[in-house]
């Protein structure tokens, strides 16, 4: 057991004496890459934020917007072509002035009795930037998360400062999906940490 938790811990680079006699047959968790490299990619899970959902997410290599003049038929081919559920509303100028979901067609159109190639992405999606659910760059994952269930939601539009002001410094999309990918990462990351603070304290109680 003790040369099994002198592996583990010695691959992970933590503080333990280089002298320590390790077996090289110990079962533990194993790694593919360099511990320091490891130990980086655990640190910046821990420290994840919006930016970084962003970066992992499907609609950070589509077009997230559709115009609010656009007909719905529009909307929900853009949505089936690239697996996604909702779409950034945008006015004549290319602002962005709300947000559309697969939700909205469903309770707004389909349920209605309403057709889809004449209604308009502005009559069913929700208008107006005061109405709009979203987080900053660098707002932690935890604080997404929070402010999704919080305004039971499963999309949240991504705003930076640097870029303008309401409606143009809108830099991205984000779904429940991303957010959940990113909260993993995060909770494995911590795990692991709290089981080396117990392994460190097992082995240096022991040596």
């Amino acid at each position: 057991m003790l040369a099994r938790s002198l592996t583990r811990v010695a691959s992970r680079s933590l503080a333990i004496p280089r002298a320590i006699s390790v077996s090289p047959n110990s079962s533990c968790r194993l790694y593919q890459t360099m511990d320091k490299e490891v130990v980086a990619d655990e640190q910046e899970a821990l420290l994840l934020t919006a930016a970084d959902a962003q970066a992992k997410s499907c609609y950070n290599s589509i077009d997230w917007k559709i115009s609010e003049d656009a007909k719905v038929i529009e909307m929900l081919k853009l949505m089936v072509a690239n697996k996604i559920g909702a779409l950034a509303v945008t006015d004549g100028e290319d602002k962005v002035v709300g947000i559309v979901s697969e939700r909205d067609y469903l309770s707004k159109v389909a349920f209605l009795g309403k057709t889809s190639d004449t209604t308009t992405v502005k009559e069913i999606c929700t208008h107006g930037i005061s109405n709009l659910v979203t987080v900053t760059a660098g707002n932690p994952i935890d604080r997404c998360m929070e402010k999704m269930l919080g305004r039971d939601v499963r999309h949240l539009l991504i705003r930076d400062k640097k870029y303008g002001g309401p409606g143009t410094n809108i830099i991205g999309i984000i779904s429940i999906k991303d957010i959940v990918k990113c909260s993993h990462e995060k909770t494995k990351a911590q795990m692991n940490k709290l089981e080396d603070l117990v392994l460190v304290h097992d082995i240096t109680s022991k040596v």
